[in-house]
């Protein structure tokens, strides 16, 4: 019988081993995960501030591109001929933008991102044309 037991204990101890080391896997893991977040969050703040003149490192080209859009994007509405039309415009990068628009008619959209398929020098050229779109699809579909 004290080998039928002793072996039980064996049994369990090995099982509870596995468990623990399992669970330590799991927590250093998790840490590692953590840790990884949150050096990537520092660094893309950090990017957005602009280069840290102590370290020398430079700003991510792909960051400035991205924050330097989003002042440029825009929206606006306008009426015209009984239809409504939703203007949009975005940034793609340095001297180039491209609008689109949605047109609706008594509250249901019947032409949706529709606009010229250019890119323009200036956010308010590329809204401009959407809007000169908008109104010539309203003219020969209205």
């Amino acid at each position: 019988m004290s080998f039928t037991g002793d072996s039980t204990v064996r049994r369990d101890l090995q099982f509870t081993g596995r468990t623990c080391w399992f669970a330590a896997g799991l927590l250093v893991g998790a840490l590692a995960a953590g840790f990884c977040a949150a050096l990537a969050t520092r660094r893309a703040l950090r990017a957005v501030d602009g280069p840290d003149r102590g370290t020398g490192i430079e700003q991510d080209p792909r960051v400035v591109a991205l924050t330097s859009a989003s002042p440029d994007s825009g929206s606006d509405m306008f009426e015209y001929r009984g239809f409504v039309v939703h203007l949009f415009w975005q940034a793609l990068g340095r001297e180039r933008y491209k609008a689109w628009c949605d047109i609706w008619e008594a509250g249901a959209v019947v032409q949706e991102a529709g606009g010229p398929p250019a890119t323009y020098p200036t956010a308010a050229e590329a809204r401009m044309a959407a809007g000169a779109w908008a109104r010539h699809w309203v003219q020969n579909n209205g």
